[in-house]
């Protein structure tokens, strides 16, 4: 089983892979990983726009879905695994050519969203309000260097609403997988 993981920023994307990794015993790999793994080769800084710019120059050179394609590198044969941090519409069109692939969107409340953002204190995070809800336009629309979360949700299979509490959200990752365990 591959599951694609897309999603606005902190909606609860990092909490769908930890728990099919460590419930599940899912193979997992992040495209923001590997992406924050090739600027620090470049010195880029990791702040989102500068990897955004980064990630945009990767297409320009290598085509659109690259970091895609450098992820099913990585893929082992067999293996249950969770694809995350996709952003971008061809990185979804790379991936569908894997049989059985399951693309899965998360997404929440802006506000909700925002108090999550302030509460990881990641570098290159936003700390107002109104930086986050601009960030998240660019990175909706696929105006500004190839982001388009918008369509990334369109084409997705299952979208999960994480909006309650924990339990809640556990509940509805375990209806998905066993949605996409049934579909096999």
């Amino acid at each position: 089983m591959i599951i694609g993981l897309s999603g606005t920023l902190c909606s609860g994307k990092d909490t769908v892979a930890k728990h099919l990794v460590e419930d599940d015993g899912f193979f997992h790999i992040s495209l923001s990983q590997i992406l924050r793994d090739l600027a620090v080769k470049e010195n880029i800084p990791h702040t989102m726009v500068a990897l955004t710019k980064f990630g945009n120059s990767l297409n320009e050179t290598h085509g659109q879905g690259y970091l895609a394609k450098l992820a099913l590198a990585r893929v082992k044969e067999g293996e249950n695994t969770v694809i995350s941090s996709i952003r971008q519409p061809s990185e979804i069109d790379v991936l569908r050519k894997i049989n059985g692939f399951k693309m899965l969107f998360v997404d929440a409340d802006q506000g909700i969203r925002f108090e999550r953002l302030r509460g990881r204190n990641r570098q290159g995070d936003s700390e107002k309000f109104e930086e986050f809800v601009e960030l998240e336009a660019m990175q909706n629309s696929g105006n500004h260097g190839g982001m388009n979360l918008r369509e990334c949700k369109q084409n997705s299979d299952y979208v999960i609403e994480n909006n309650s509490t924990m339990d809640d959200f556990l509940s509805q990752i375990e209806d998905v997988k066993n949605k996409i365990k049934g579909a096999e």
